[in-house]
């Protein structure tokens, strides 16, 4: 009676398989049967902790002697760990439930599953470990980018690893290109922790704030602001050399005249100098058509960047007539950059130089139409 009763109050029998094991769900099949199988708090029974009773008992006969007889114990535990093997093996696909077909106890079952899968998913924590440091934001949106980052995370705690929002957090910032700088910087300020949904909040912010900025070309156009590198085209007469060139609203202008006197550089990649903002380049001081000096803040006359009122006010946006006219004035690319294979660097801006010395030598520049100048004085 004990046994019948055990069976028909088993509350496994009722429990619907919904994910049968394969190769490569280990870990969602794992939490499904334990689930289940705690719920009906025979647990002891997967993990080895229930022992099968002896099979045989002594008690006293009728006429008072001791006898053996088989022990009832043994039949109710021996049903209860067969229903219990019975939910494991319906819970298996075709592939695995060959590998434990031979098996006579739940535990023994168990255990051959967990040896089965055990490498393979340290093998898989390793895996998603290197995914996740090495995934990068690159041309992706916020929205893709962080779907995928927080896939792999899900996979490392669907294999039994997971990690704190904390964690999950870093290897997100780690992928991140210098646009987030910013945001990166704001965050590492923080003194209490940040939540993962309110740090994706923040980024899709950020993306939107650059959207708005570059015209959804952010990637672009904060490289061209920060570097400030292209390339100057040759022009009959003009003689026009490789070289940096300035930024505003996300466009980028470049080109520099080799005539005699003006900026002269060695065929190869520069880098622009200066303090750089989301909209502006603040480098060397342009000059307008009319030789007065013109700030590259507010493309107003008679003063520079350093000089502007405007120069540390990020949200200031200059007249658009004003930066028509500017850039329409440019005759002659100011930009300075720095050639690493040159032995020496000339210019025509004297004035923006603290340390000059005299050249002595006897060489001359030759521009695109073949007039040679000679040159009085370079940089050191």
């Amino acid at each position: 009676m004990a046994s019948s009763s055990s069976s028909a109050a088993n509350p496994l029998l009722g429990q619907p398989v919904t994910e049968k094991l394969t190769k490569s769900n280990h870990a969602l099949w794992k939490a499904q049967i334990r689930a289940a199988v705690r719920g009906a708090r025979l647990q002891g029974y997967l993990t080895g902790a229930s022992k099968a009773p002896s099979a045989e008992v002594v008690v006293n006969g009728a006429d008072g002697k001791e006898v053996t007889v088989p022990n009832p114990a043994l039949d109710d535990w021996e049903a209860t760990d067969q229903q219990v093997l019975s939910y494991l093996l319906n819970s298996l696909s075709k592939d695995i439930l060959s590998q434990v077909a031979t098996c006579a106890t739940a535990a023994e079952a168990w255990k051959i599953i967990e040896d089965m899968f055990a490498s393979q998913t340290r093998a898989r924590t390793v895996n998603t470990r290197i995914a996740l440091a090495t995934t990068h934001k690159g041309s992706s949106s916020v929205a893709e980018y962080f779907g995928k980052m927080k896939t792999l995370g899900d996979d490392m705690r669907a294999a039994g690893r997971p990690l704190e929002d904390e964690e999950l957090i870093e290897y997100i910032i780690t992928g991140l290109g210098e646009d987030f700088n910013p945001l990166v910087t704001s965050l590492c300020t923080r003194v209490e922790p940040i939540s993962l949904g309110e740090f994706y909040s923040q980024l899709l912010s950020f993306e939107t704030r650059m959207d708005l900025v570059y015209g959804g070309n952010q990637g672009g156009s904060a490289n061209s602001a920060s570097r400030g590198r292209g390339r100057g085209r040759n022009m009959r007469g003009r003689g026009q050399s490789r070289g940096g060139g300035y930024t505003f609203g996300g466009r980028g202008n470049s080109g520099g005249r080799g005539s005699p006197g003006g900026n002269f550089q060695r065929q190869g990649a520069g880098r622009g100098g200066g303090y750089n903002s989301p909209n502006r380049n603040y480098n060397n001081p342009r000059a307008s058509s009319d030789g007065e000096l013109l700030c590259q803040v507010c493309f107003k006359k008679r003063h520079t960047a350093a000089e502007c009122w405007h120069r540390f006010d990020e949200d200031y946006v200059p007249d658009q007539r004003l930066a028509a006219a500017a850039t329409n004035s440019y005759g002659v690319d100011t930009n300075w950059y720095m050639d690493t294979g040159a032995t020496d660097n000339i210019t025509s801006e004297l004035e923006k130089l603290t340390v000059k010395n005299k050249y002595h030598g006897s060489d001359q520049i030759h521009t695109a139409n073949g007039t040679g100048s000679g040159n009085e004085e370079h940089s050191s």
